[in-house]
């Protein structure tokens, strides 16, 4: 009898392996225990089918119970495993140890949050190794790690499920037989006593002062953590104004914890929502606290305020540009920049190491390259071809592989990560080879910088960015603006003439963008004065009448402000946003979620 196919968490809801549970004090123990029961309010018995039923038979009775549990081993040909990780992040930050991290993406399953909110557990389809006899051991950097499986002497398993997925792990359960017998081996080895105490869980004082310290913008019983501060903000106004998510909006700007990102409509209402709806705080990749270990390293720091690093450890980060734009160069620069400690172009940097892994080259194409770019003798030492067998693999698997044998390196450059494609539009295709390397960086601690393909410029005068806009104009897939920080983005001012300075769009994910020209002079790269609206194929304008329309922007609307076109700019409407485009291009001008804002053209140091 064949058995269906398992793909998705989806299809596992559709099994009759599903349980509800209650929590009940028991005479002469110490706390209440979690015990199985059916829909009908019988009790149920994980030794016994007949008493499981699907997730929506469950779900529709829930509300008369603490929660649904999830039977494991194996239902009608597929096995499930599970482990719990007991006591292993802490309940208001939601930040875990690194040695339970560490166990959590490793294993690179279904993962999410116990309902105590301190614990998580892991689910992935397999058999455990030998007899599956299940195992208990505390472990460092939580209370104990549970991991269980088939029926064992005739005693089946289940473990609570929340639904509280943690972000950056697959939302599927996954085939991951080596994972989980190299983790089954090793924590069945560990002695049954340990000191480890797990995660100490704060207490916070009471919600008067916590919404006075937040307010006055005091995150210091939050780590310093800005996203999780926003949130308990966030919480406690909701209550003070019923759920208006106007008045939360309202008077949360009026805090100290407001700044820029709180601009972007995606946080904001996403903050706001999951308080209102509900929901569990930290399911998003974008503000995940599984991956914050504290304060963000970057390969090149931030000019000041308003403006966030390049490149962060622990994070993908991405190169577009057509071929032929100088993409490879620019980043070698760079990071022979920062392998000295040497400013990068009027931003400081402290010295790391780095290797580069070159995919869209063959051999001799390589050398032909390396000789181009006139690199170094120790740059060319940090470079990695990889074999035709290694192109085959998957490019978390051969950048792992490629960190193991050069530890000391902090950053990892790959060329043509585009090429590992099999196709670029799809999401469902590029999704999961960017999650693969976000993981490996966040596990890892190295920040991965990858070159991929951005579309063409058609010709002077009709540019790119009239289709594609900021991050979204990486060519492909939407997934990879989605699943990285910085994005940098390099074009020609002027198609006709090759030698025309080019213009590198720097785009952090929270921080103010950057664009300055860069030309090649005297052997090396140096940054220069913008070219003229006319060389950057921008439709012209009347010198006088744009200056005037600039000196009018300056005096009414101070470095930051939100800019709103009105007759006192002495300009017709139609001229003035033809103007704030070119300005936007120049440098200038910001534009964010459709609105614009002022901002000043940062000096640039040519080196």
């Amino acid at each position: 009898m064949s058995s269906p196919r398992v793909r998705t968490l989806e299809d596992l809801k559709l099994q009759r392996r599903w349980v509800l549970w209650r929590l009940i004090h028991k005479p002469g123990t110490p706390k209440p225990t979690k015990i199985p029961f059916q829909v009908n309010g019988k009790m149920a018995r994980t030794n016994d089918p007949a008493t499981w039923a699907t997730h929506a038979d469950c779900e529709a009775v829930v509300s008369q119970f603490s929660g649904i549990g999830l039977v494991l081993g194996e239902v009608d040909g597929v096995s499930v495993w599970g482990v719990d990780i007991d006591n292993c992040c802490d309940a208001v930050t939601g930040k875990f140890t690194p040695e339970s991290r560490e166990v959590v993406i490793g294993l690179d399953s279904y993962s999410e949050y116990s309902p105590s909110g301190t614990g998580c557990h892991v689910f992935g389809i397999g058999p455990l190794p030998g007899d599956g006899e299940p195992v208990v051991r505390p472990h460092p950097g939580c209370k104990q790690i549970e991991i269980k499986g088939r029926s064992y002497k005739g005693r089946g398993f289940y473990f609570t499920f929340s639904g509280r997925h943690l972000s950056k792990t697959p939302r599927d359960l996954m085939h991951r037989q080596k994972e989980i017998t190299v983790l089954y081996n090793r924590v069945q080895t560990m002695p049954t006593k340990t000191g480890s105490k797990g995660v100490t869980v704060r207490i916070t004082s009471d919600e008067e002062t916590r919404y006075k310290q937040l307010m006055a913008g005091d995150m210091s019983d939050y780590d310093d953590n800005h996203s999780v501060a926003d949130m308990a903000l966030v919480s406690i106004l909701a209550k003070r104004h019923h759920n208006n998510a106007f008045l939360i909006d309202q008077e949360f700007c009026k805090s100290g914890l407001y700044r820029q990102k709180w601009d972007r409509l995606d946080y904001k209402w996403s903050t706001i929502g999951k308080v209102i709806k509900g929901e569990p705080v930290f399911d998003d990749a974008d503000d995940a606290l599984m991956e914050d270990d504290g304060v963000d390293e970057y390969l090149v720091d931030a000019l000041g305020k308003g403006h966030e690093g390049w490149f962060p450890k622990g994070d993908v980060s991405l190169i577009g540009g057509s071929s032929g734009s100088g993409k490879t160069y620019w980043v070698m620069t760079l990071l022979e920049k920062v392998r000295g400690g040497a400013d990068v172009w009027g931003h400081k940097a402290i010295a790391r190491d780095y290797r580069v892994v070159m995919h869209d080259r063959g051999q001799k194409g390589m050398r032909r390259t390396l000789d181009a770019l006139g690199l170094s003798v120790e740059a060319r030492q940090r470079v990695i071809r990889l074999t035709s067998k290694q192109q085959s693999l998957q490019p978390a698997e051969v950048l792992e592989a490629a960190i193991d044998k050069n530890p000391g390196a902090e950053a990892w450059f790959i060329e043509g990560l585009d090429m590992w494609f099999p196709n670029t539009i799809k999401m469902e295709v590029v999704a999961p080879i960017m999650d693969g390397l976000q993981r490996l960086a966040t596990r890892r601690n190295v920040a991965v910088i990858a070159t991929v393909g951005a579309p063409k410029e058609k010709t002077a005068e009709r540019r790119d960015t009239e289709r594609y806009h900021g991050r979204d104009a990486l060519f492909g897939s939407s997934a990879l603006a989605r699943k990285c920080e910085t994005v940098v983005l390099i074009s020609k001012t002027d198609m006709a003439d090759e030698n025309s300075p080019r213009q590198y769009s720097v785009l952090p994910r929270n921080g103010r963008a950057e664009r300055f020209w860069m030309t090649f002079a005297c052997g090396k790269l140096i940054v220069v004065d913008p070219p003229p609206p006319k060389e950057q194929g921008i439709p012209g304008r009347k010198p006088a009448k744009g200056g005037l329309l600039k000196l009018n922007i300056w005096a009414k609307f101070k470095p930051g402000e939100r800019v709103v076109y009105s007759h006192e700019l002495g300009v017709s409407r139609a001229f003035y946003y033809d103007w704030v485009k070119i300005a936007v291009a120049e440098g200038v001008m910001e534009q964010r979620d459709g609105v614009y804002y002022r901002t000043t053209l940062e000096a640039q140091r040519t080196e």
